[in-house]
């Protein structure tokens, strides 16, 4: 009896679980501003008027419905059974009556149904992130949505409960290779994607071997025939470079060997092998043109990058090589030395992680396939800055004063003294309306510290780059320099003080920016007006200090002029383009306001020993 107790409270308490998950997930789409063209925006509730018990909960998901993707619409009223059936039956229950129960006139979903509600809702949320991430990106609502549907198109609803049988192992290149050259491995079954990895990304994974770095697994497919080869279920793309580098992509191969015999004495496959780049001039001269993408398409050679800020140190001996140039060089891998061609070519220490399916349907792996592309969510570009630059007090300081994180005393307890100004930042974002999931407000709050506090034209040139190279171009010089001014706590202080000033000052003079710099509805900024406004504002903050308030109102009505039409997002939004715009308003605001660009620059180099202006200038005047 005990047991049967202890049973229900279990399954109450995780209906409980279920019933919250799908109210929050609920809430959370009514309350999104932007929303794709094929969704009609919702009135905002809360998850509490979400209730379970009575018939709300049913109203409250025909108002989200449009998130939802169904395939038919659900009547806002009528019958509440028939309104009940056709949403499960949308949600693909068989049969959809499995979804409720009905009694007395009342209507909740069943434990099954309520499951597959909540999938529904959470799947939802996760591509309405998709969707908003996009639109930050494009300011397109028409791309976005592409996106947004195509997340919808990609979701398999139906997985086979058959048994599958797996074993985890580890095969050294070499092995890889020889399987490959044997005819082996196919790299090409029916359910792989076309390559798309770029010579750049393969440069990469190359580089990270030849630093030591452990890849991710390999998943393949035993063939139950004796002789057919392994199936490449996952890790195509990673193999594929890897041969290519190697020169024993069999693609690669087989072109080689019909051309060596097409044109007998000219050696092409010895070239191939031992002398890359001059089997390259043979080819052009014997066969014909050899283009970058044509190399890319036969799978021949890749060589490393010239310009790797992985290939450092010792390793920078390295760089613009082939292959075949480099075999005799030797690297560290795993706390030993070893030759480069006996890592890719010999059983070493150096192996791949590999996952073998014994025994699995054409069915199967067509799910294990998709399964491995959708578990989970990839970390996005500030998740991932967040984990690698961690151990920076800025980095830390920067997740704080946005709001993703809250532990203020706990993981910054340096902030103490300015913690007003710290929370005060953070609520602007909020009101600014950036949401706070993956770490989005730390994107906007990093993106205006790197275009405030980094030298963008070094030497006179300007450096446009995109908006996640330039925070990383901060943090890593932060982090590679033991004397950089922002590893001084004091410095930090004093940066988020004038932010904090420049953000009081532009939020005080709202009637400065024209309604044209937030969305449609006119409540949420648009990030790049956002941006440059904030960080002409934060220049002029850099002279006048506190007083940027009143300042900013005394010129309230000419900068609204300015703001639109002068200052309008760009149609396109190309990274020369975002640099242009920003450092147009920037250094307009400056202007209007009557500041000395001279005065900013010395404001900055005493007190952050850099300056952005003369980046923001060349920014300005370029034609892109």
């Amino acid at each position: 009896m005990t047991g049967d107790i202890e049973s229900r409270d279990d399954d109450a308490s995780e209906r409980t679980a279920a019933e919250r998950e799908t109210a929050d997930g609920l809430a959370d789409l009514s309350r999104t501003e932007d929303v794709p063209s094929e969704v009609e925006a919702s009135t905002e509730f809360a998850a509490e008027a979400v209730i379970f018990d009575d018939n709300r909960w049913l109203e409250f998901v025909c108002r989200t419905q449009d998130w939802l993707r169904l395939p038919d619409p659900v009547a806002s009223e009528g019958a509440v059974a028939e309104r009940a059936l056709a949403l499960f039956a949308g949600l693909g229950m068989t049969p959809a009556f499995d979804g409720f129960v009905l009694e007395g006139g009342l209507c909740r979903p069943s434990a099954a149904g309520l499951d597959r509600l909540r999938d529904r809702v959470v799947r939802a949320v996760d591509l309405r992130d998709a969707f908003l991430e996009s639109f930050e990106t494009t300011g397109s609502i028409e791309a976005a949505t592409e996106v947004w549907i195509a997340g919808w198109d990609d979701v398999v609803e139906e997985v086979s409960s058959e048994p599958v049988v797996a074993k985890a192992l580890t095969w050294s290149i070499n092995e890889f290779s020889t399987r490959a050259i044997k005819g082996k491995l196919d790299l090409a079954p029916s359910y792989q994607r076309a390559d798309v990895w770029p010579t750049k990304d393969a440069q990469l994974l190359i580089e990270s071997i030849l630093r030591g770095i452990p890849l991710p697994s390999v998943i393949i497919l035993k063939p139950s025939a004796k002789d057919a080869p392994f199936e490449v279920v996952d890790g195509k793309q990673r193999l594929t470079s890897i041969l290519r580098f190697m020169g024993s992509h069999p693609e690669a191969l087989r072109r080689v060997k019909e051309a060596d015999e097409a044109h007998p004495g000219e050696g092409l496959a010895r070239l191939f092998h031992e002398d890359y780049p001059g089997f390259r001039t043979k080819w052009k001269n014997v066969v014909g043109d050899l283009s970058g993408t044509q190399e890319r398409g036969y799978h021949f050679p890749f060589k490393l990058s010239t310009a790797s800020d992985e290939l450092v140190g010792v390793l920078s001996r390295l760089r613009g090589k082939y292959y075949c140039q480099i075999k005799s060089e030797s690297v560290s891998v795993g706390g030993d030395d070893t030759e480069i061609g006996d890592l890719f070519e010999q059983t070493v220490e150096y192996k791949l992680p590999v996952i073998m399916y014994t025994s699995a349907t054409p069915r199967q792996i067509h799910e294990v396939f998709n399964l491995y592309n959708r578990q989970g969510k990839h970390l996005n570009a500030e998740e991932i800055r967040n984990a690698v630059f961690h151990h920076l007090d800025l980095m830390l300081a920067l997740s704080v004063a946005s709001g993703d994180n809250e532990d203020l005393e706990g993981s910054t307890p340096f902030l103490v003294p300015i913690k007003k100004a710290i929370e005060r930042t953070a609520r602007a974002l909020d009101d600014y309306k950036f949401g706070d999931m993956r770490y989005r407000r730390t994107k906007v709050l990093s993106w205006l510290f790197s275009m405030l506090f980094v030298d963008s034209a070094p030497g006179g040139v300007v450096r446009k780059l995109s908006t996640a190279a330039q925070t990383d171009s901060l943090l890593k010089r932060i982090d590679g320099d033991p004397s950089d001014a922002f590893r001084s706590r004091s410095v930090i202080l004093e940066a988020f003080t004038l932010v904090d000033h420049a953000i009081q000052g532009h939020q005080a003079a709202n009637g400065a920016w024209a309604t044209k710099f937030r969305n449609q509805k006119g409540t949420r900024w648009q990030e790049l007006q956002l941006i440059a406004s904030l960080l002409g504002v934060a220049l002029a903050t850099a002279v006048v200090g506190g007083g940027i308030s009143d300042l900013l109102l005394e010129h309230q009505a000419a900068l609204n002029k300015l703001s639109f039409p002068a200052w309008k997002r760009p149609d396109k939004t190309q990274t020369g383009k975002q640099w242009e715009y920003i450092a147009t308003v920037a250094l307009g605001i400056v202007e209007e306001l009557g500041v000395d660009k001279a005065e900013v620059s010395k404001a900055l180099l005493g007190r952050f020993k850099v300056t952005c202006v003369p980046g923001l200038e060349a920014a300005a005047s370029s034609k892109t």
